[in-house]
């Protein structure tokens, strides 16, 4: 029995299952997002790193690796792609040579505006007739979940 005294999900709380389900919604949310955005060269994957790069003006992939919850081989991978679409640069860090330090350039800025915008309308079309309350309640248990989770998870 756990905390909340219930042994487990009833069958009918598990079909179809909650992996399922929060999978398939991430799958049309990323595919909503790209097809908006992919004409203009900037993909879903892409976001997290321009907001991230937005927050903070100059970050390593280091930095960047662990801001945005991305493996550092797939953050090479993404800011190489991301470079040769002009969307960041890279600079030899002044303290220390050996690192890179990575910043949006105005292309960059240009395309974290439209991926916003894009993201926003794919929010509104996501929880249309959906009431504020619902969608409150909605994020709350996500990020219950998550937490529960998080200690699972590799650093």
């Amino acid at each position: 029995m756990n905390r909340a005294g219930r042994t487990s999900p009833s069958s009918s709380v598990r079909a179809p299952g909650l992996g399922f389900v929060v999978s398939k919604l991430s799958r049309r949310i990323v595919w909503s997002l790209a097809k908006m955005t992919s004409p203009y060269g900037v993909l879903p994957a892409q976001f997290p790193v321009l907001r991230s790069l937005n927050a903070c003006k100059e970050s390593t992939q280091i930095e960047l690796s662990k801001l945005c919850g991305i493996e550092q081989s797939s953050m090479a991978v993404t800011l190489n792609r991301m470079e040769a679409a002009g969307l960041i640069q890279r600079r030899a860090d002044d303290a220390d040579g050996r690192r890179k330090l990575i910043r949006l350039t105005g292309h960059g800025q240009k395309m974290l505006s439209l991926m916003t915008a894009s993201a926003h309308a794919v929010y509104e079309q996501a929880t249309r007739n959906l009431t504020d309350a619902e969608i409150a309640v909605f994020l709350e248990l996500c990020e219950r979940m998550t937490a529960n989770l998080e200690g699972d998870r590799p650093e």
